[in-house]
């Protein structure tokens, strides 16, 4: 539906001349900056990953190529897979217990999107973008901001058994049963006394990942000579992240194109050159992780499908295990 949408807007020829006249050095400055972020990462990570059965922390190192499967697998697989299959992954090769392993991937996702949506309001203010991004934008950074405050604050675990209440009192417990228990499993595997640092340092290391992400976009604005600030190459990151945070196409094929141009031209620029922005900005984010991903899958001896099938056994064990008293 994405895709149609893009491709009924645009004018695709001038969309093609604009992306054969793309400037390949700015695009060269991109693979750096990915490469930065992935390091980042990686070390956000590491930060709520739990500490292997010998102590101390799992290398960044060994935990680059891991993240890197994780993200081929998103860009191959529906769903967002790459997260249970990066979980899964790092759980096997480093000895982790599995339920803070899938944890520590399900906090990582909230700590970010949380922190993408107060940076996403921040840009939206600073370009004085238009009414909708900014409301749209201030709420979510409402709602993440609370989360994250509560996870905190207070844990996880009780803010599960909130969850719970809530569900009871709609009458859908039964229905939200499955979703509740691999929660409660989530919840004890990443409950632990040092999280709150955790959360925080995490929330300053995503800052930090969304705005080499708004550097991407800028640069590929720049190979194409799109007029697009620094400001709003970071409103658009931003949006573009979050209308592909829930699980989609396998690469987020068309979501991502879709938010990416309507936030372009939202902000001023012509549909021809807002859709060749998202399509360029999409291809050097996608294709040089997912290559690197596969890499990494090849030099660990591993095969996506094989990976894929056990990561989602393992989550139904872990919602199983979860269910019992």
């Amino acid at each position: 539906m994405a895709i149609w949408v893009v491709l009924r807007s645009v004018d695709l020829g001038s969309c093609a001349t604009v992306l054969s006249h793309a400037n390949p050095i700015p695009l060269a400055g991109c693979l750096a900056v990915i490469a930065t972020q992935i390091v980042l990462r990686s070390i956000r990570w590491r930060l709520l990953l739990p500490s292997p059965p010998g102590g101390g922390r799992t290398r960044v190192a060994r935990i680059v190529p891991v993240l890197l499967v994780g993200y081929l697998g998103n860009a191959v697989l529906p769903a967002r897979l790459g997260e249970p299959i990066r979980a899964y992954l790092v759980a096997r090769r480093e000895d982790l217990d599995a339920a803070e392993a899938f944890g520590s991937v399900v906090l990582e996702r909230v700590v970010d999107t949380a922190t993408l949506a107060v940076v996403a309001c921040v840009a939206a203010v600073a370009v004085n973008a238009p009414s909708w991004i900014v409301q749209a934008t201030a709420l979510a950074a409402l709602i993440g901001s609370a989360v994250t405050g509560a996870l905190v604050i207070v844990g996880p675990t009780p803010l599960v058994r909130l969850t719970r209440s809530f569900a009871a009192l709609l009458h859908i417990a039964g229905r939200a049963e499955p979703v509740l228990r691999r929660l409660d499993g989530f919840a004890r595997g990443i409950d632990g006394p040092s999280r709150s640092s955790a959360i925080v340092f995490a929330a300053v290391i995503s800052a930090a990942c969304w705005m080499l992400d708004a550097t991407t976009f800028w640069l590929v604005a720049q190979s194409i000579g799109a007029p697009v600030s620094p400001a709003a190459a970071l409103l658009i990151a931003a949006v573009t992240v979050l209308g592909t945070a829930l699980p989609s196409a396998p690469g987020y094929v068309g979501t991502f194109d879709l938010a990416a141009a309507t936030t372009a031209q939202a902000l001023g620029v012509v549909a021809a050159p807002a859709l060749a922005l998202a399509v360029l900005a999409h291809a050097m984010t996608v294709l040089p992780t997912a290559g690197a991903g596969a890499v990494s899958l090849v030099a660990m001896n591993a095969r996506l499908g094989r990976l894929a099938s056990d990561a989602a056994g393992a989550e139904s064990a872990l919602g199983e295990a979860a269910s019992r008293p």
